[in-house]
């Protein structure tokens, strides 16, 4: 199959993009630009290709023959308005692109933000409650797609990643954004203390193993759909910390910020991608891999 994704330059994007290839699909991975993974374009299947969400100039050119859209890439606003327009009205565009190229599924990447307010089980057919601008587009987002889907024949998937982390797919390629275990790492390696916050954890899946839950998404059939992408398991930061000072050998304070979160976590429900897909993933051995990696950064 013939796929375009869009944002395969980032970090979900790319480990997604090599992740297809490798799987035998014919890749046409696009960002704002392109050059910035140069590694990408020797992975064979995958042809890189420019995409900006704000310039549908090359829209057309990059969607040539595809079967298949995977859209990851997020358009941002700080505003209500310029956050519709850059994320939403863009994904709308794109969706109307691809079904005019040709293409017979689409696969939408949301967010567990799109609950917004959550209760202790969050399954995937609850009402969206966002709190935020964010959350909001993906919650509207998604309302789009599932109109879409009915109104066009489109087959339309969405996908809701919670906390991704991981290692670069390809050499000079992203990590993810956020810099805990990298906080954590360099404080244990340094013999510092680790400042983290008091009951505060997720459901943290592997970038791998999120790339895996889009392969088999590209294979569902069914008109529109909603899938939680996330560990079953959930573990606190200061497991996390506990598995680094493991993993190095050495014991520090953990200083935690009590900010008034609840000893029980809210969950997601991820039954669905198991009775689906046959997946099921553990995280914390992938936790402990990447701690590794992390702490033979610090060690560099």
């Amino acid at each position: 199959m013939k796929i375009l994704v869009t944002g395969a330059t980032g970090f979900i994007g790319s480990h997604v993009a090599v992740h297809l290839a490798n799987a035998g699909h014919q890749v046409v991975a696009t960002g704002r630009n392109p050059a910035k993974v140069p590694a990408l374009g020797s992975v064979p299947n995958l042809r890189l290709a420019h995409l900006d969400l704000k310039d549908r100039s090359d829209w057309d050119a990059a969607f040539e023959g595809c079967e298949a859209l995977v859209h990851i890439a997020l358009g941002w606003g700080d505003e209500a308005s310029t956050m519709l327009a850059a994320d939403t009205a863009a994904s709308v565009a794109l969706f109307e692109a691809a079904h005019i190229a040709g293409a017979k599924k689409i696969i939408y990447t949301s967010s567990t933000a799109a609950n917004g307010e959550m209760e202790a089980l969050n399954s995937e057919d609850r009402q969206n409650r966002p709190t935020d601008y964010y959350g909001a587009t993906k919650a509207a987002t998604e309302m789009f797609a599932r109109a879409f889907a009915h109104t066009k024949g489109v087959e339309m998937q969405v996908i809701r990643p919670g906390y991704i982390f991981g290692e670069p797919v390809v050499p000079g390629s992203s990590v993810q954004a956020d810099t805990r275990f990298r906080a954590i790492c360099r404080a244990v390696h340094e013999g510092r203390p680790v400042k983290l916050v008091k009951h505060d954890g997720t459901q943290f899946l592997h970038a791998d193993d999120i790339a895996l839950v889009y392969e088999r998404l590209l294979g569902w059939r069914a008109r529109f759909s909603i899938h939680y992408a996330l560990a079953s398991g959930w573990v606190s930061w200061a497991e996390v910390a506990g598995y680094a000072m493991e993993i190095a050998g050495r014991t520090v304070p953990i200083e935690l910020e009590d900010r008034g979160y609840a000893p029980e976590p809210y969950l997601f429900d991820v039954r669905a991608i198991e009775r689906d897909f046959g997946l099921r993933f553990s995280n914390r051995e992938r936790l402990r891999g990447h701690l590794r990696w992390e702490l033979g950064r610090a060690d560099a």
